[in-house]
């Protein structure tokens, strides 16, 4: 999935018990981007309260197997340094729908 971000706080990725991996990409060329796991339904996420600042072109993943099932199936939210820059993010589950 891709979508653009921007200054204001947004949850990217919800809570999902099923989710067994997941990465998330800052498409962007100039502009970065913070993303926060966050508890319950706050979202605090800014770019002084995160747990990732993802540069221009970069990203993170995570699996269940090397990174634990409570980090890979966590809520996650974002929000841009500044602009509007674009981000992707995907999500892998282990049943068939």
């Amino acid at each position: 999935m891709t979508k653009t971000t921007s200054t204001t706080a947004e949850e990217i990725l919800p809570a999902n018990s099923m989710r067994k991996s997941l990465a998330i990409g800052n498409e962007d060329s100039t502009e970065v981007i913070y993303i926060k796991r966050e508890a319950g339904q706050a979202t605090t996420v800014s770019a002084t309260d995160h747990d990732w600042k993802i540069g221009p072109g970069g990203s993170i993943s995570y699996n269940s197997l090397l990174d634990g099932k409570d980090a890979v199936q966590a809520r996650y939210t974002v929000v841009a340094g500044a602009n509007t820059p674009r981000i992707s993010y995907f999500e892998t589950e282990d049943i068939m729908r």
